[in-house]
């Protein structure tokens, strides 16, 4: 016995630490993707796509710019962004709901044939190795297993931050009203098209910042990263754990990648079980798990404290007691 506690076997394990990265940079991705998706109600399908833009653009930076990563990280970032910001401007001025999808999913496409037929830059269908690691900093080496699920949680922590500011902020409550009722919501005095192209350039930016995480940590990026394919899973998996909500997007990676790593599938089958916990989610949860999970929470609430919510009628008892004259049963 070496005496170590299964903690310690957890945390120097480096398959747990592979994939718990993994789940930490898609759950930043999924997080990212909400902010269009479920405070504004505008469907982008190009999340992948500023993904990879941020991977390919970081690794150009580091091997021919001969930057360092750290100094790659906000420079790839805000390429993404005012990409975003040319994609995103005119297709949210002139067009939106499905228009909007559609163009974003074509753009997703054309940079995914872009990086597969431009050999001397993107290195083509064979993809770019990646021989770097991002620098120490005090100390941490992100080279190390450990240093890259570092570095992938901060990520997420960083979406998740951003997120749960937003909603609460003036422009939260302007994209929440956008998503209810965008007409309304001008006649009111709402630049709806301000607020909807800031949430998407905001929310690509974080999807190009996640992909320059990935890139050092996989050590190999390929067209196949910016497939839309797995744009369409990062939409499965904010249905599943619920659109609009903090917890949901992290809840949804949770489910669609810890799910098939526990049955040990292939990842064809991967997509046949995502179609599934999708179908029987939006059938017996339309909230997502986590509106789900709240609104029992809430019902045991009222049910221990005997409060009720707004409009909810008032049971027979009390309403027979209330009025004068009538007496009870």
């Amino acid at each position: 016995m070496t005496g170590r506690v299964p903690w310690t076997w957890l945390a120097e394990s480096r398959y747990i630490l592979y994939l718990g990265t993994l789940l930490a940079l898609n759950a930043a991705l999924a997080t990212s993707l909400n902010l269009i998706i479920g405070y504004t109600g505008q469907f982008a399908l190009s999340h992948a796509a500023f993904y990879g833009v941020g991977a390919y653009v970081s690794a150009l930076l580091v091997t021919r710019a001969h930057l360092s990563f750290w100094a790659s990280l906000p420079v790839a970032t805000v390429v993404v962004a005012l990409v975003a910001l040319l994609i995103g401007y005119p297709s949210l001025r002139y067009t939106g709901g499905v228009h909007f999808a559609l163009i974003t999913f074509a753009f997703g496409e054309l940079i995914r044939l872009l990086a597969a037929n431009w050999h001397d830059l993107t290195g083509g269908p064979q993809g770019l190795r990646i021989l770097y690691s991002p620098e120490p900093v005090f100390g941490l080496d992100f080279s190390s297993y450990r240093g890259a699920y570092v570095l992938a949680v901060a990520a997420l922590v960083l979406s998740l931050l951003v997120v749960a500011v937003t909603r609460r902020s003036r422009l939260g409550r302007a994209l929440v009203a956008v998503r209810e009722d965008e007409v309304l919501a001008g006649s009111l005095g709402i630049d709806t098209t301000r607020y909807k192209i800031v949430a998407f350039v905001v929310s690509s930016a974080l999807a190009g910042l996640a992909g320059v995480v990935y890139a050092p940590f996989m050590g190999f990026i390929s067209p196949e990263l910016l497939n839309a394919g797995e744009s369409v899973s990062m939409v499965g998996m904010l249905i599943v754990g619920g659109i609009g909500t903090l917890s949901g997007p992290v809840i949804g990676t949770l489910v669609f990648m810890a799910l098939p790593e526990l049955l040990r599938v292939a990842k064809f089958y991967r997509l046949v079980i995502l179609g599934v916990v999708i179908v029987l989610a939006v059938l017996f949860m339309p909230d997502g798990i986590a509106g789900f999970v709240r609104r029992r929470f809430r019902r045991s609430h009222r049910a221990v404290t005997g409060t009720r919510e707004p409009g909810e009628p008032q049971p027979a008892k009390a309403l027979s007691g209330s009025h004068p004259g009538v007496a009870p049963r």
